[in-house]
């Protein structure tokens, strides 16, 4: 609809267009995924209503203009280039449908007799070879790849730190602080999806926790899995009692805050106890972020950073333990089969880019050698953040004062994980 109340014919004659035509609409794609254009396709028609620009008057000039409304929203790279895309696509839509308006090409256009002009690329994920339209404007904005984005320690200093450095909370507290390390810690150890994170239940964390009595190896078991081949399954996963600590320390401050609690929900909300919505914790993340000093740092780095992360760590961790036992020709495809039994991936194929990184990382850094191999990243990154606090205070960047209040809360951390 448009702002007036009258119906905005070209819109949904190109959503039906993109749900497959009139006669098997809803068949495929599904209605979620028509739903998701349509969402951004009312981004785009509600700016240009707002900037009075006609249809058949868009140009190169107008797709910058949206770009940078959109990075004004405060949203990631990634949700730019996907609603800019879906905008370029429906420019390209009435371009067809009205060829005398001469409205957009992806040939050489020297006369410029056309408004926009956009590109075709092509990438390969797997053995598909996907074709996406690309514009001028989109330069700068992650762009499609085969490559994956996984979050590094340095990184991960500072999404712990944003909840410290962010105005997304007008007052701060210990369970905002302690709820934030939690979340951060459950995506690093599990690997999950942001949705079987949010499933994972209080119960399966304190079982895994038994085993800290006895010295046990600690297992995090009934992980969902909610996508893929094993979609309906559970898994499980080795976690050290370091990054078990700093969740079972948040359970009781929960417990201390909320004693009357009748769920088995591990994120809840800060003022009432109830657990999280799905849709809130997947959000919540990229609002903290985008609110502190830290946005720019990590415009790119997303929850599903971490399942990333989880999936190199494991198999540059395999990598080394399979090389240190001796060489042969098919270590890494060993390795990805080890790693793949954790992740619950359906061939090693789909490992193959992990192959290639974690490689990379046991090249170029050392942050897996010896000990640091078997050491939880919570403390590798407290380890870390004192050893930057030393260095800085060797260069004057900081005063006495400053590096032994700095040192004194990285033990405390420490030492309250210490149960």
């Amino acid at each position: 609809m448009k702002k007036g109340g009258g119906i905005d014919w070209h819109a949904n004659a190109y959503l039906t267009k993109l749900g497959g035509g009139a006669q098997i609409f809803n068949i495929k794609p599904l209605a979620p995924t028509v739903t998701k254009k349509a969402y951004s396709l009312n981004i785009f028609c509600s700016f240009l209503e707002e900037k009075n620009i006609s249809l058949s008057d868009i140009n190169d000039s107008a797709i910058y203009q949206f770009i940078e409304v959109l990075k004004d929203r405060k949203i990631a790279d990634e949700t730019v280039l996907t609603h800019a895309r879906v905008a370029l696509s429906y420019v390209i839509f009435l371009s067809d449908e009205n060829p005398n308006w001469k409205l957009a090409t992806k040939e050489k256009d020297t006369v410029r007799a056309y408004s926009v002009h956009y590109s075709e690329k092509k990438f390969k994920a797997g053995n598909r070879e996907i074709t996406y339209v690309d514009h001028v404007s989109f330069a700068g904005l992650i762009s499609i790849t085969v490559d994956v984005e996984y979050i590094h320690d340095h990184e991960f200093i500072l999404w712990l730190d944003a909840i410290n450095e962010s105005t997304y909370h007008p007052e701060l507290n210990d369970f905002l602080i302690y709820r934030w390390q939690a979340f951060s810690t459950l995506l690093e150890i599990t690997g999950a999806r942001i949705s079987e994170v949010h499933q994972i239940t209080k119960s399966s964390v304190e079982n895994a926790s038994k085993a800290l009595l006895n010295a046990k190896k600690c297992v995090l078991r009934n992980i969902p899995i909610l996508k893929g081949k094993y979609k309906g399954k559970n898994r499980e996963v080795e976690v050290t009692g370091d990054d078990l600590q700093i969740i079972i320390y948040y359970l009781k401050l929960v417990e201390n805050t909320f004693p009357n609690q009748n769920h088995d929900a591990i994120f809840v909300d800060a003022r009432s106890g109830k657990p999280l919505a799905k849709s809130y914790l997947k959000n919540y993340a990229k609002k903290v972020i985008n609110a502190s000093k830290y946005r720019e740092e990590l415009r790119h780095v997303t929850n599903h950073s971490f399942r990333h992360r989880f999936i190199t760590m494991n198999v540059a961790k395999a990598i080394k333990k399979l090389a240190a036992s001796g060489s042969f020709n098919n270590i890494l495809s060993v390795a990805a089969t080890a790693c793949r039994k954790v992740t619950m991936h359906a061939s090693n194929a789909t490992m193959a880019r992990y192959v290639h990184l974690a490689s990379e990382l046991n090249h170029e850094s050392t942050q897996l050698d010896s000990v640091l191999l078997e050491m939880s990243s919570q403390i590798r990154i407290r380890i870390t953040r004192m050893l930057n606090i030393s260095r800085s205070l060797k260069a004057k960047q900081i005063d006495e004062t400053e590096a032994i209040q700095s040192l004194l809360i990285n033990i405390d951390e420490i030492a309250k994980f210490d149960l």
